[in-house]
Order: structure tokens, then C-alpha cells, then sequence
């Protein structure tokens, strides 16, 4: 997802404090001594924290970068500049992808003052994830941070984030708590399952750098602060688990953008009371009405598309993709998003018939190429892996597609 600065937030620098070299303990081991943790933890991956720097051709003034621009002072920007992390295969850092936008030339700097040119493998705007490839030459392998899960943090978990100096150079590091993990991002659209609210303050130019538990592991990647409605500052980072399934897809170049076709609105109460969406029905196929509490309504169908194909049309409601129940935007972001191409979808749905009643279908939906990358792989033999993956292959642009379109009012944007 593109994004401007405007939604970034820089949060106060205060806290923040220039680490010294620390040696990696019985933390390495697991143990876990309060007095020593985050210390301890931030040493283990700082060796793998690195700078990112780009360069544009051209000065770029535009609004996007403002915060750039004013840290700089009142010089045209010719770049930007943040954090990355040295993965898995030490050839590759995986950094945020607004690093990338308009960048022209690439560098990596370690934390001994090296730097490396660097190239972009590609990126994954949805996720905010950009993989980097760099040649250190004959005699260098940066090591890789240690991996944890996070799928498994829990609320109140203390953490530390990790990032370089606006200077590129210097290694900041601030501590704090998991404060929520997040379904939906307040004032963004984001289709992560879960993303990461901390507390911990940071730079702007850590993005992109790691947040990591108390045994050292990466659990998420520092993303952005936003703004929710009640104007509150909320810090997030992708969780690492995005993260890595992300960047495996860039470097294996299955970072295609899918075609399914389909817009939709989760549903809500007022849908029901306006009959887009069922109260009762069927749904456990046992004969048996049952409340309608989750399900999705198809608000547009892209002409030709895999859904138009196998006979989904707007104005029906989608229960279940592949058996998995849809009940929140975010399970419909999530499923979609993990979709390949030519794979076969099973779509569980309902539609109104002539006396106005929901009746239970099915369909097949074979997901597809996106369009455009049909012609890059005519082209030039294979789709580019830098070509960014899209939650859905779905349109926002609704001029001139009504006829095949459903625009129910019960207030917010679609």
C-alpha cells in the first residue's frame, strides 16, 4: 500500500539512548534477568542492523517526504534514509518499502561504518516489506538476528526496538511493551492478521528496523505511527511472521499480483436490517435456520474476471473462502492475500431468489495473473519480482463499471 508521510507521526526521541557494545550472555541460552534483558537482547541482533540510504535522480520536493525534507534542512532531498535487517541468507536485507519509492541508488551501511551498494529485488507494498540484495565481497557474511514468532506474543510483552541515527551511523535502541495487537490499523488499511501496537519511542529514521523479545529474537519490523480517531499516537510494526513469508516470496519471485475480482463489505448490523445481508439462514447446512453473525457482501465484480467467470455477482454474500469463515475485513484481506495463481477456491455464498429469499451456493473461482502482469511476462519472459503483490487484484476505480456494481448506503467509504 503506497502511503504518503502525512500518516507518519515522529514519535519523541527522548527516551532513545546511543547503545555501547554489549557481549550476548546466558540470554543466548534463554535465561532471563530483568536487569540485563534488553541490553542484552539488543546485543545479539545489533551486529545485524544495518543503514539503508537511497538517492532520487532528481530533488524531489514533493509533500510525501516533507519530514525528510525538514530534517535536512532547506536543501532540495535527494534520498532518504532508515533501517534494514540482514536475513536469513546474509546476501539479503529485508527493509520497509517506502525506503524504495523514486530511489534511484541503494546502500547499506553496517554498523562498523561499511557501506555496500545495494539493489532492489522487490517489494511488497501491502505488507510495507522491501528485499534488498547486496554483494559484500569475498570476505564479509553479516550474520542473520535469531527469528522468533509472532504468532505467539502476548499482550504486555516487554520488547525493545532497534534502528539506526539519522547520521546512519550511530545505533539507537528504546525499550517498552507490546500494547496491542492489532486486527485493522486505525486511519490505514492494512490487510495484516495481526499487527503490533508498542509503546516503545523511536527515530524516524528506524523504520524498517527490528523490534525483538527478550532473548534477542525479531518478532516484527518497525512500520509507522499513525494517528486514531481520539488523535492518539500509535507506534506498529509488521509481525515477523508477514515479514518472512513476504520477503521468501520476493526472492523466490512469487511475488505476482493475483486476480480474483471481487470487492466487498464486511458485514454489520445495519446491512441486515437493510436486507444486504441474511439474518437467518441455513448456513451449517443442517436444515436448520441460524443467526447470521459474519459473511461479507460482494459490492462489484470485476467484467471477466476469475469471480465474473465462475458466476459470483454483486449483491451476493460470501460465507466462506476455502471453509474459512469470513467475518471481519481483515479475514477477508488475510485469505485473499495468501491465494496463488491458478489455484482453485471454493466459495460458499448466498444469493437472493425471486421471492426474496437467501439461498446457499457454491462456486469455484481459479485465481489468475493480474492483466498487466500477463504482458510483463510476454514481454520479457517472466513476471519482474519486483512487481508488488496486490491483497485481491481489486479495483478501486468505479467509474464507468456500474452495471456490475452494488453500492449499498449504510455510511463509510468502499
Amino acid at each position: 500500500m503506497a502511503y504518503g508521510l502525512k500518516n507518519w507521526i515522529v514519535a519523541a526521541a527522548g527516551a532513545t539512548a546511543l547503545l555501547a557494545p554489549l557481549a550476548a550472555s546466558a540470554q543466548l541460552g534463554g535465561t532471563y534477568r530483568p536487569e540485563n534483558a534488553v541490553s542484552t537482547a539488543v546485543a545479539i541482533v545489533r551486529p545485524s542492523v544495518v543503514a539503508v540510504e537511497t538517492r532520487f535522480k532528481e530533488p524531489t520536493l514533493n509533500d510525501d517526504y516533507a519530514y525528510w525534507q525538514e530534517l535536512r534542512g532547506a536543501r532540495p532531498l535527494y534520498g532518504l534514509w532508515g533501517t534494514g535487517i540482514i536475513y536469513k541468507d546474509p546476501q539479503y536485507v529485508v527493509t520497509t518499502s517506502f525506503l524504495m519509492d523514486e530511489a534511484e541508488y541503494i546502500r547499506v551501511i553496517l554498523d562498523d561504518g561499511r557501506s555496500y551498494k545495494a539493489t532492489l529485488v522487490g517489494k511488497n507494498k501491502d505488507l510495507d516489506v522491501a528485499v534488498l540484495k547486496v554483494d559484500w565481497g569475498p570476505d564479509l557474511s553479516p550474520t542473520a538476528p535469531p527469528m522468533g514468532n509472532s504468532d505467539v506474543l502476548r499482550l504486555g510483552q516487554p520488547i525493545a526496538v532497534v534502528g539506526k541515527a539519522l547520521n546512519s551511523v550511530d545505533t539507537y535502541t528504546s525499550f517498552g511493551v507490546v500494547s496491542a495487537i492489532r486486527k485493522e490499523v486505525p486511519g490505514t488499511q492494512k490487510p495484516t492478521d495481526q499487527f503490533l501496537q508498542f509503546d516503545a519511542s523511536y527515530e524516524l529514521s528506524f523504520v524498517g528496523g527490528p523490534v525483538v523479545d527478550v532473548h534477542g529474537n525479531v518478532v516484527g519490523m518497525i512500520d509507522q505511527t499513525v494517528q486514531d480517531f481520539s488523535l492518539t499516537n500509535i507506534n506498529l510494526a509488521v509481525p515477523i511472521n508477514e515479514v518472512v513469508s513476504a520477503a521468501d516470496r520476493i526472492i523466490s519471485g512469487d511475488n505476482k499480483e493475483i486476480w480474483f475480482g471481487i470487492e466487498q463489505r464486511a458485514m454489520t448490523p445495519i446491512m441486515q436490517q437493510e436486507r444486504f445481508a441474511p439474518e437467518k439462514m441455513d448456513v451449517n447446512g443442517d436444515g436448520r435456520d441460524d443467526n447470521v453473525d459474519f459473511g461479507t457482501l460482494v459490492t462489484y465484480i470485476d467484467p471477466l474476471s476469475p469471480a465474473d467467470i465462475a458466476g459470483i455477482k454483486a449483491g451476493d454474500y460470501i460465507l466462506h473462502l476455502d471453509n474459512k469463515k469470513i467475518k471481519y475485513s481483515y479475514d477477508w484481506d488475510s485469505t485473499v492475500r495468501d491465494f496463488r495463481v491458478g489455484q482453485l477456491v471454493n466459495v460458499d455464498f448466498a444469493r437472493k431468489n425471486s421471492a426474496g429469499v437467501w439461498q446457499r451456493m457454491q462456486a469455484q473461482v481459479q485465481v489468475l495473473l493480474k492483466p498487466e502482469d500477463k504482458n510483463k511476462d510476454k514481454d520479457k519472459g517472466t513476471a519482474s519480482s519486483g512487481d508488488s503483490y496486490h491483497h485481491g487484484g481489486m479495483s478501486q476505480k468505479f467509474s464507468g463499471r456500474n452495471r456490475n456494481a452494488v453500492f449499498p448506503h449504510f455510511g463509510g467509504s468502499h
